[in-house]
């Protein structure tokens, strides 16, 4: 009768081995303290700002409550659970400086993590269409007031749009002959930055072509992820590129009344369409088209996600401003028969700011700041002012600024005169006093911050 088997010795020295340094790398992996793997902005749903970390480890955010500071002081919670924990600003007091972090605190093991001390602006920088001798020309306004040029300079810049994550800004170009090509320069920004990093100014790369070709018209979308949006015609047909930031591109099958615009959270798109509005879902998705029926606009996206604006058009010519939200029909906030001309919100909604044109013979610019249900904050006539054609309305929650663009109106008495040149405007999203930059500008937007 034969022996249990036995492994030979050195086989089965090699499986007990294995066994120890398997243990030992549990144990070594067990009692490793928490890393910090990446922190960066985040888009801020209530407060003025937000920071997203992400660590090796679930940490437990009392500690990291207790442990942390911000200079100068600010209310703030870390929110979340496990290894990516959000940092928010709770007021909406303006922020008019860079802040430092102190990053320290535990993980639920109770390891430390190693303190780190962080450089952390989330004022948005400002992007304007400015224009030169030849024609027109990009141009980035830093914080501290220095313009710095993105682009070479064009017979006319017809579309802008920054990526929404802040690494770059897409814009389409036409030339002498009316063609359209498109463009992206990419941008390194200190937004988030070690404290002893030297490295306060944004890089800025070469413009490089986006999409090849020789196009009649484009229009550009992005999402907060830096994807990118394409919409545009070399002749009849009409081609709509996806250009996640990732990398590759993917056309889609899609036909619209007029511009599309991304979700920023991402995942879909706005389509507009004779019906109504419609929503589809993008690839990696499997397809599904949800409509909203009747004559509506998108007006802006508000930062908590599924919110938005909508202007709605009606039979006698009246306007409505509606708030959407997910799973509930939309709420109407105003209705008059003034022009909307621009508009933009705050958190899901709790804040909506609406800019208006009414009259005939001499229109009056004028805004408008109303709370979620709809009742009136506050309002201001922009005297002295004309609105820029396809200027819109933006508002940044860190410095609680809204931006526009806008031009001197001009009352010459019948004297022909060269028009005067419009300039980005910032108004106090509260008090709503309007405050020009000299500096002459098409369009202004917000970059956001890397």
């Amino acid at each position: 009768m034969k022996g249990p088997f036995r492994a030979p010795w050195p086989v089965g020295a090699a499986l007990l081995s294995a066994a120890l340094l398997a243990l030992v790398q549990q144990q070594w992996l067990l009692r490793r303290p928490p890393r910090l793997e990446s922190l960066g902005g985040a888009a801020a749903s209530a407060g003025s700002a937000a920071l997203q970390a992400r660590f090796s480890r679930p940490m437990a955010l009392e500690s990291l409550q207790q442990a942390s500071r911000l200079e100068p002081p600010r209310p703030h919670r870390w929110l979340g659970e496990g290894e990516r924990p959000q940092l928010s600003l709770l007021d909406q007091a303006p922020v008019r400086q860079p802040l430092q972090l102190a990053l320290a605190g535990r993980d639920r093991r109770g390891l430390a993590l190693r303190p780190s001390l962080w450089h952390w602006d989330p004022r948005p920088r400002l992007l304007a269409v400015v224009p030169v001798a030849t024609g027109e020309q990009l141009q980035l306004r830093d914080h501290d007031g220095r313009w710095l040029p993105l682009s070479p300079v064009w017979p006319r810049l017809q579309s802008v749009q920054p990526q929404g994550e802040g690494s770059g800004v897409a814009f389409s170009g036409e030339d002498a002959e009316g063609t359209v090509s498109i463009w992206r320069v990419g941008l390194r920004q200190p937004g988030v930055v070690p404290a002893d990093a030297a490295a306060r100014r944004p890089a800025i790369e070469p413009p490089r072509p986006l999409v090849r070709g020789r196009l009649l018209f484009a229009h550009l979308s992005s999402n907060r992820r830096g994807d990118l949006l394409v919409q545009s015609s070399g002749g009849a047909q009409e081609v709509v590129t996806l250009l996640p930031r990732s990398g590759g591109r993917l056309d889609l099958p899609l036909r619209a009344g007029g511009a599309m615009r991304l979700l920023p959270e991402g995942g879909g798109v706005v389509v507009p369409t004779a019906e109504g509005l419609a929503l589809d879902d993008l690839p990696p998705r499997p397809p599904r088209r949800q409509m909203l029926p009747g004559s509506r606009d998108l007006l802006a996206f508000c930062p908590r996600s599924g919110r938005a604006l909508l202007l709605r058009h009606w039979p006698d010519y009246r306007r409505s401003l509606e708030r959407v939200e997910p799973g509930l029909p939309p709420r109407q906030l105003w209705l008059g028969s003034a022009a909307v001309v621009g508009g933009a919100c705050a958190g899901g909604g709790e804040r909506v700011w609406l800019l208006l044109l009414d009259g005939q013979e001499r229109p009056v610019l004028s805004l408008l700041a109303l709370d979620a249900q709809g009742a009136l904050l506050g309002q201001r006539q922009l005297e002295g002012w004309e609105l820029e054609p396809g200027a819109g309305l933006h508002f940044d929650p860190s410095t609680q600024q809204l931006l526009t663009t806008l031009r001197p109106a001009g009352h010459d008495g019948g004297v022909r005169r060269p028009p005067p040149e419009s300039r980005p405007v910032l108004i106090d999203a509260s008090s709503l006093e309007a405050t020009p930059i000299q500096q002459p500008a098409r369009l202004s937007l917000w970059l956001p911050p890397g």
